[in-house]
């Protein structure tokens, strides 16, 4: 059975192809733009089911992922990425941690047009980085949005372990003025990661010191990317979406969760 593929299906390989693996309600979410996100399951099956895209149960349970059943992650086939003139697939794309770590960073882009659709921000604009530019810049992502009418520019970085390397820590610098941006986020999977990490960048100091900010998967997921309290390196709390400053509180410790 053939079908006629429309501008909405190739959006769909688009999007699968730039973050290399998804779930349904990423895509739903992510072809919605600021309307309400649409039902596509069908045809996302039809798609599979005509060899268009591959699915399969992610192997094991994420921590973030609230159903019992494993969800569907949804990838290219090689046959629509020679249709679409996209590159080969990476060997890893089946890994359950490759496929856990470019989720997250979907997630952070679903909760980012959730802010946006709740009227939090507006503006919104959102680049995946690529592998080699991964490796250049050190970021997951870029993100663009205005608050509160100031245009803020910042870097994504999911899950970068503590005690990394200090050319990582060089790199992402670097990337503050490289990239043009205004603050890098690092989101960590745990309170003990976040603070590990937060250590290690005290310790290496310098820009990235002052312009990082840290929080939880479990935070963001519970309280949006603004309700969030976000931390500094140094622990304190920060209000990130004050327009022009942030705002520093008393009470570090108080805004932890139990994980």
């Amino acid at each position: 059975m053939a079908i006629q593929l429309n501008d909405r299906d190739h959006l769909i390989f688009k999007l699968i192809d730039e973050h290399e693996v998804l779930l349904e309600k990423h895509i739903s979410w992510f072809i919605a733009g600021e309307e309400k996100p649409v039902l596509i399951r069908d045809r996302l099956r039809k798609l599979f089911y005509l060899d268009y895209l591959l699915c399969h149960r992610h192997g094991s349970k994420l921590p973030w992922w609230t159903t019992p059943t494993k969800p569907l992650v949804y990838m290219l086939s090689p046959m629509t990425r020679g249709l679409s003139g996209f590159e080969d697939n990476q060997e890893e794309l089946l890994s359950n941690e490759f496929q856990r770590h470019h989720l997250e960073v979907a997630n952070l882009r679903m909760l980012y047009l959730v802010a946006q659709k709740d009227q939090q921000i507006c503006d919104f604009t959102w680049k995946t980085m690529k592998a080699e530019r991964i490796t250049e810049t050190g970021l997951d992502a870029k993100a663009v949005f205005n608050c509160g009418g100031s245009a803020t520019k910042v870097g994504l970085v999911n899950n970068l372990l503590s005690g990394c390397a200090q050319d990582k820590l060089a790199t992402l610098t670097s990337a503050l003025g490289s990239e043009n941006i205004d603050s890098i986020l690092l989101i960590s999977r745990d309170d003990q990661d976040r603070s590990a990490l937060q250590k290690s960048i005290i310790d290496y100091g310098g820009d990235l010191a002052t312009r990082a900010f840290f929080a939880t998967h479990q935070e963001l997921y519970r309280d949006g990317i603004v309700g969030t309290r976000w931390q500094l390196a140094n622990g304190q709390s920060a209000d990130l979406f004050k327009p022009g400053q942030v705002t520093f509180m008393p009470g570090f410790g108080d805004n932890q969760i139990a994980v």
